[in-house]
């Protein structure tokens, strides 16, 4: 219940904190620069990403829990399975105890036939003394007769013996028979108990796992509310910049290579481990290094109008140009990023291979090169579908 509680309280402060943060993002539609706006679209893609990745461990969690849900069930199944054959063996075990109950019953009523025989002869003994056996032995008629009277006399005490030994042996079995089958009884209940026990657990730990099913699917709930505030977030800021950019109708039908004389891609297109921030995280362009050389220009790649110049905390000096439409109809725009100077100011006409600034270091940047984007309706793509060395 606690756990719940607890859990409750960080969904709370996800939701809200995700709340602040579009309320932040909305906050900055009314930026007076396409290239405020971008920056505000490149947190919002950052936080989708992040966003999803959460989504989707979330998702794996969910699955991983289910399987495991599974295997307990199955593991359970199994004990089931066990102790239903545990309780045919003690079916077994309680017939056979029945078979030994009769049994050691009818030892019962011999040893009780017995006992009424020897209480007999022990009455008659009581009520004549050894004087009877002495007038059995004086009524001989002869000595042949003495011999068998005597015989006769030995054999009623061995009988007598052998009527004890008798007694003595069906109790011992009696108790015998009954240690031994209770004891098997018995240690067949205590695995049935065991088993019971184990499935008792079992029961609580899936339990549990659906506890957490629940947590995680509230969750996910909550995570794909953020990322469809996101995605909508995002669209409006992609629409404010499309607004902003000039109408550019020349059709580019080829495209230059940014940095002329240079070649080597330092950081391609795509997530990777940040440089400076150690985490992993979208790459929106690729870095055209210089290797530490300074004196490159960066160029139009085509035919264009510039809709961005300025210094970017994060891309430094960058400049913007709008490429206009492809044969598509999707407006392109290159950006320019971590320039040492800018050389073209927004509203300024460039043709291919014209001089936008030089190539350097600025903003956050860990080396002299180019930080190069190409935009399709306000959207990064790989802009190696476009430009080649």
């Amino acid at each position: 219940m606690i756990g719940g509680i607890v859990l409750k309280k960080k969904l709370l402060v996800i939701f809200l904190t995700f709340a602040i943060s579009i309320s932040m993002f909305s906050s900055t539609i009314t930026a007076s620069t396409v290239e405020d706006l971008q920056e505000d679209l490149d947190a919002i893609e950052d936080k989708k990403a992040e966003t999803q990745e959460k989504l989707d461990l979330t998702k794996a969690s969910i699955s991983d829990v289910m399987k495991e849900i599974q295997k307990l069930n199955d593991d359970i199944a199994a004990i089931e399975d066990e102790i239903e054959d545990l309780q045919k063996d003690i079916n077994v075990i309680e017939g056979k105890l029945a078979v030994l109950e009769a049994e050691l019953k009818a030892a019962e009523e011999k040893r009780i036939e017995y006992k009424e025989v020897l209480d007999e002869r022990i009455r008659v003994m009581y009520m004549f003394g050894d004087s009877s056996y002495l007038e059995v032995l004086f009524s001989a008629e002869d000595f042949g007769d003495l011999i068998s009277k005597i015989d006769m006399i030995k054999t009623v005490i061995e009988y007598d013996q052998t009527i004890f030994a008798e007694l003595e042996a069906i109790e011992q079995e009696i108790s015998a028979k009954k240690d031994e089958v209770e004891d098997e009884k018995n240690k067949i209940v205590a695995k049935q108990n065991e088993a019971r026990q184990k499935k008792s657990s079992l029961n609580k730990v899936v339990v549990n796992r659906e506890s957490r099913i629940g947590e995680l699917k509230s969750n996910q709930r909550l995570l794909e509310e953020e990322s469809k505030a996101l995605e909508q977030e995002s669209n409006k800021i992609k629409t404010e910049i499309l607004s902003k950019q000039n109408i550019n109708e020349k059709l580019n039908s080829k495209y230059l290579w940014p940095v002329p004389g240079v070649s080597r891609i330092s950081s391609p297109y795509g997530y990777r481990i940040h440089p400076i921030y150690g985490y992993r995280k979208f790459h929106s362009g690729i870095d055209i290094s210089t290797q530490g050389r300074r004196g490159f220009d960066a160029v139009a790649i085509g035919f264009g109008e510039v809709i961005d110049s300025r210094y970017s905390s994060s891309y430094g000096n960058m400049v913007a140009i709008d490429l206009g439409l492809d044969e598509n109809g999707n407006r392109v725009s290159a950006v320019y990023a971590h320039l040492a100077k800018r050389y073209v100011g927004v509203g300024t006409k460039v043709s291919p291979g014209t001089s936008l600034g030089e190539v350097g270091t600025t903003g956050l940047s860990t080396g002299i090169h180019l930080h190069f984007e190409i935009r399709i309706n306000g959207n990064t793509v790989n802009p190696l579908g476009y430009v080649s060395p």
